[in-house]
């Protein structure tokens, strides 16, 4: 049975992780499996914020490797093929959390994402993978790390060639903005507060 959570109880989950704070992402995971009988991975997968971006989104988006770590660890004796859901799992614009790590060039984030069997083929909806958004934001360092596990992609795409679908370097960032603080989140937002964020968290979204 799917776990049945409250909105501000994802919102705390969404936030520990966006914050690397893995105690109190510990102790949520823990108190609600306990309540809902069932696993912190059932925990996991269910919570998405309304842009369906999860806790591992937010982890790798701004770069909290043990987070990331400690997020995975839960799948450890899970299912192989409900571990490679969470970790392909899409957020309303297509984009993994590899996407967010890459985007954001947290190549540490990359390294563990990729050692665990995350999908690096997967493409957005503007069809960048990460490997182009790491490109796009100069990221060269995992741009390298990319092409080497590929044992050498066209170099054409690791330079965003891609950009001649007509989408541009704006088009293969677009939904994603990072803060002063190096914060991912998605732009969404309408009049009705779709993308709203608790106090604690980064107030405002762009339109």
């Amino acid at each position: 049975m799917t776990p049945q959570l409250r909105e501000d109880e994802i919102d705390d989950l969404l936030y520990a992780a966006r914050t690397g704070d893995n105690d109190e992402l510990t102790s949520l995971l823990s108190s609600l499996a306990e309540r809902e009988n069932a696993s912190p991975a059932e925990i996991l997968i269910t919570a998405k914020d309304e842009g369906k971006s999860t806790c591992l989104h937010m982890a790798t988006g701004n770069g909290h490797t043990e987070t990331v770590a400690l997020l995975i660890s839960h799948f450890a004796s899970r299912p192989k093929e409900e571990e490679q859901a969470f970790l392909d799992a899409p957020n309303e614009y297509g984009n993994t959390g590899l996407h967010w790590a890459a985007l954001g060039g947290h190549l540490p984030v990359v390294t563990l994402l990729v050692e665990h069997g995350a999908s690096v083929a997967l493409a957005n909806d503007k069809n960048y993978v990460p490997l182009d958004l790491a490109s796009f934001g100069d990221k060269f360092d995992v741009v390298d790390y990319f092409l080497a596990q590929s044992g050498g992609l066209e170099e054409e795409n690791a330079l965003g060639v891609k950009q001649e679908e007509g989408e541009g370097l704006n088009g293969a960032v677009e939904g994603v903005q990072i803060d002063e603080k190096g914060e991912e989140e998605e732009e969404a937002c309408d009049e009705k507060g779709k993308g709203k964020k608790k106090e604690k968290q980064n107030e405002g979204c762009s339109s």
